[in-house]
């Protein structure tokens, strides 16, 4: 119950918006309750809010539907506030946490060093002398890394595309090897 109740007051707002009054608003969202709640499997509903927005959307374009007079004022606004989802599309989300592991993937294959800088500027978020002092490097040394590390990512990152493969983390590894020898730590 916890996980629908969470959502009380989005509910209500939701309902007054559609119905006009405190009142009506009031009768939706505990139709609503009461129709979810009479569900034997309500507690298995993967996202309960959206299915109770659903529900409370329904029952007031049912009593819409029901009433003897109809402003077309009202007609309008019960098209225009459809329940939006706030939850992404289950193809998003796969296509997310694939680009997450192909980021992983590049993050692995960076040197030591310019992983380690990139690591405690950009994901632990520490300040540059911080993370200076941390590496034991000057700041501008680890401006170096840092920049290394971040342009390395990005062309790895675009160039492997829909997945990651070893011939362009192999590429990246000479790519490292020719930079160094060039004296761009």
């Amino acid at each position: 119950m916890d996980r629908v109740f969470v959502y009380q007051a989005r509910h209500r707002a939701y309902a007054a918006r559609l119905a006009g009054d405190q009142d009506a608003a009031e009768d939706l969202v505990q139709e609503a309750y009461a129709r979810l709640f009479r569900l034997e499997n309500w507690a298995e509903i993967a996202n309960p809010h959206a299915f109770t927005m659903r529900i409370i959307h329904n029952e007031a374009v049912e009593r819409f539907r029901k009433a003897r007079l109809v402003q077309l004022d009202q007609s309008l606004s019960l098209q225009a506030l459809e329940p939006v989802d706030d939850q992404p599309l289950p193809d998003r989300v796969a296509i997310a946490r694939d680009d997450l592991r192909r980021l992983a993937g590049c993050f692995d294959s960076l040197p030591a060093r310019c992983r380690e800088a990139v690591k405690l500027r950009k994901i632990d978020n520490l300040p540059p002398r911080e993370v200076a002092a941390k590496m034991d490097i000057s700041v501008s040394t680890l401006e170096k890394h840092l920049s290394k590390g971040l342009r390395l990512l990005a062309k790895w990152h675009s160039a492997t595309g829909p997945g990651i493969d070893e011939t362009g983390a192999t590429e990246s590894a000479r790519e490292c090897r020719k930079m160094r020898k060039l004296g761009m730590k």
